[in-house]
């Protein structure tokens, strides 16, 4: 089974959660991710939401300059 990148659309090998969305992503997007000035932001937003028992978060949104082109 061949996944691919959620936002680029690569094949990928490994892959994690965006912590903005609900996309599978490779770790070259997550890792642009992490450098994004909101990131600290949705990583917070995901974990108050975890705390408080919500296991199905949607993130706080992707951010324009993230968005696949």
């Amino acid at each position: 089974m061949d996944k691919k990148c959620d936002r680029c659309g690569k094949e990928m090998a490994a892959w994690t959660m965006s912590f903005f969305n609900t996309e599978e992503c490779c770790l070259s997007c997550i890792e642009k991710e992490q450098k994004h000035p909101d990131f600290p932001k949705a990583k917070e937003a995901e974990r108050e939401a975890i705390k408080a028992g919500d296991m199905n978060f949607p993130g706080i949104g992707l951010p324009e300059g993230l968005r696949r082109t």
